[in-house]
């Protein structure tokens, strides 16, 4: 057996105890289920993406970069 240590924010461990304690279950049983899933599925037992920004690809953004390349000389 062996210990994990991690730093997260307290209002988000807090919670986290809060929920695990409500389904009858400590901390450390949470943390092995999550490692046991993951071991299992060879990866994130759930999805894991990006959210998606609506100025990354903005066309407003997209004609700004168009036309900043286009001044580019060679």
């Amino acid at each position: 057996m062996t210990t994990i240590s991690a730093k997260i924010a307290n209002d988000d461990k807090n919670l986290f105890e809060k929920i695990c304690n409500s389904m009858g279950i400590n901390v450390s049983t949470a943390i092995n289920a999550f490692v046991k899933a993951t071991i299992r599925e060879n990866g994130m037992p759930f999805a894991m993406k990006a959210s998606e920004d609506p100025y990354i690809y903005s066309e407003s953004n997209m004609k700004f970069l168009k036309e900043s390349i286009s001044q580019i000389s060679l």
